[in-house]
């Protein structure tokens, strides 16, 4: 084995190890393009079953074993105790919740 053999093993080697560390860093920092894992962002786009109904068009709703004060994006919704809702929007601690449609 002659040392340029040797040597274009090390850099093969070498050059690998950082196009391999940079796919690796790229893929850890953003994996599979997941939503946010916590924080109030997480619960746009879940559902949640109501549990109580409250006065002026307002509603508790639990989302992932926790209870919500939710009010509906439109108005004229109403919900029923049990019915599922989908989770719109959040603003400070109230849930902004809408119809499933069906489609």
């Amino acid at each position: 084995m002659s040392i340029t053999t040797t040597i274009g093993y090390i850099l093969d080697t070498i050059i690998s190890f950082f196009i391999g560390a940079w796919f690796s860093r790229f893929y850890l920092r953003h994996p599979f393009r997941r939503g946010p894992a916590t924080g109030k962002d997480s619960l746009i786009g879940k559902t949640g079953e109501i549990k109580l109904i409250l006065k002026d068009n307002a509603y508790e709703i639990s989302i992932d074993s926790q209870i919500w004060r939710a009010k509906p994006v439109d108005p004229d919704d109403k919900f029923i105790k049990g019915e599922i809702a989908y989770i719109r929007s959040v603003s400070d601690l109230t849930v902004y919740i809408s119809k499933i449609k069906n489609e």
